[in-house]
This record gives C-alpha cells, structure tokens and sequence, in this order.
C-alpha cells in the first residue's frame, strides 16, 4: 500500500511550516512544504482533513487544513501552542504542557468551534488526551496523575503514579483492560487495570537500569509488543506485552538524534528525529525493530500522520 505522510515541525530554526511526504515501497520521498504555519507541533486526521495545534496570527489553537494545503478553518482559544491533538468523529481534543489545560472542539461543516477548556492545574504539564468508553483521561507530567474527565469535560477522577514518574502517553491493549502509560521522568512503562484505576506492573525501558534520565516520549502498540522512544537516548525500546505481564526484549538505535514522535506503517516504523532535521525508516521483523533502511531530511520533525492512497 502507498501513503502519503505530514509531518509536525517547531518552526524555531529551519522549518516553515507542515511538510508533506510520499512513503512508497518502503522508500520516503518527495518532500515538500505543506501548509507554512508557525509551530504546528502535533497533527491529527478528520474526515479527509489535516488538523494541527498550531500558532495563528492572533494567538494559539487549531487549524485544519485541506489535502492541498489549503487553511479551511482556525479557532484561537491559548496564549502558547498545545502539544498534543487528537480525534474521536467530529470531535478535536487538546493537551497544553504550559497552560495546564485541556480543551475540547466540534469540526461540523468545515467549521471549528470551541465546546469546553477544563483547567487542570497551571503548570501540570498535560501531554495527550485518551478517549476510554465515555471518558477522557489526561496525562500530567508534573502531577504524577492521569486526570479523568467526564462527556462534559468535567474532571471526575485520577489515577495516580509515583512521585516522579511524570506520565506522558500511553495507548490501551486490545480489549481496553490495561493501559500501558511511558513515564518521561521516570523512563518506566506502567502498566494500569483499568478496572481498579491501579498500576499493576512496570518495566524499564532502558538497558542496564538506567533510568530518570529523563524524555520517554512517544508510544505505539503493534500486536504483542510496544514501541517507545526516548529522546536523550536516541533509541526505540521494545517490550513484549501479554496483559499486565510486560517485559523488554530489545532497545536500538533510532538512527536520528531526538525521536520526539513515531508511527507504524506496515511492518515498518518512520521516526521523527527532530536534531538531525530526518525522517527513518526502521524495519520490525518478528516484533524486533532491524537498521534503517532509509532516511529523508525534513525540519525540525515532531509529529506524523499518514494517509493511505
């Protein structure tokens, strides 16, 4: 299957902007300037748009943009960008590190519109935003503490981590009983029931016990095993998964420096390796991730979503 790919860039040095690309046959190509918008940190797809958090002319929010680059539609509603954005049908949510704030919005008719911004705390370093049967749950860094949220945006619960833990993303397991959470602080997976709101498990994501070195980042799910980048480490860890019951089996290279964000495509992941301005492609065989075998230069990479064509 071919793909056409968008990348998030921080536009503080080289970048302009969104960049677009062509993955085909196991090959990056046809880099391209997408969209110039300042900072658009973290993309999403709805219906056939690309969203981005983004800064705007007259502050920070949302803008959506067509597959030609074309802006449909912006909505300013923060003082700085948020870091993360995400969808549920017609449904954007976003995480802002700085503000301590989720926001929620409605993209209808090609229009954007604000529903709820929920204040968690100043400074609590909201990271992503999960959708969970009819809830929400934030990840807060500086908390220690996934704060749950109600259809209403409404904060209803939380799940606590330990001190120093700073929980940033997490993806569930198939059946939605565990949610598996990468603390940045702590560079441990944890591993939540999702019935009790209790960790039950953890591991380290590093080799030799290294650990609060701090910047795990992002992390993926692909069968039986989890993917998870950490940035002062330049690599990718892989851990078997099996329920509650996790285990590492292999830590490598993620052939960049900084692996701020990743995805899986087929049997194959594309890196975001922000200070080496590149795109790679790193083959998964047997849940095992190989040598790269590919990589593209884009500025300042953050963030990827991919398309298929």
């Amino acid at each position: 299957m071919d793909y056409i790919g968008y990348v998030g860039t921080y536009t503080s040095n080289q970048s302009e902007g969104i960049y677009q690309f062509t993955y085909k046959d196991k090959q990056l190509s046809n880099i391209s300037l997408f969209a110039k918008v300042k900072n658009p940190k973290y993309l999403t797809m709805i219906d056939n748009y690309i969203a981005a958090a983004c800064d705007l002319e007259t502050g920070s929010g949302v803008g959506v943009f067509d597959y030609d680059g074309n802006l449909i539609d912006s909505i300013v509603f923060e003082e700085r960008t948020s870091c993360y954005i995400g969808t549920n049908d017609n449904l954007l949510f976003t995480a802002n590190y700085h503000g301590g704030t989720a926001t929620l919005l409605k993209f209808e008719n090609q229009k954007l519109q604000l529903i709820k911004k929920t204040l968690i705390k100043q400074k609590a370093g909201c990271h992503q935003v999960l959708t969970y049967q009819d809830k929400y749950l934030v990840p807060c860094l500086f908390l220690d503490k996934i704060m749950i949220l109600n259809k209403d945006f409404d904060i209803v619960d939380e799940i606590k981590f330990e001190e120093g833990a700073g929980p940033r993303h997490g993806v569930f397991s198939k059946d939605e009983k565990f949610l598996y959470v990468v603390g940045e602080l702590s560079n441990l997976l944890y591993v939540v029931d999702m019935q009790t709101k209790q960790i039950v498990a953890s591991e380290e994501l590093l080799e030799n016990h290294l650990s609060h070195v701090k910047d795990t980042a992002a992390i993926r799910l692909r069968d039986d095993y989890l993917y998870v980048s950490t940035r002062t480490q330049d690599v990718i860890s892989v851990i078997h998964v099996d329920g509650k019951n996790v285990k590492r089996v292999q830590v490598e290279s993620c052939a960049g420096q900084h692996p701020r964000d990743f995805i899986i495509v087929d049997n194959e992941i594309i890196v975001a390796n922000r200070f080496t301005n590149t795109l790679s492609v790193l083959p998964i065989k047997d849940g095992y991730v190989q040598k790269e075998t590919g990589t593209v230069s884009v500025p300042e990479a953050v963030s990827i979503v991919v398309r298929s064509v």
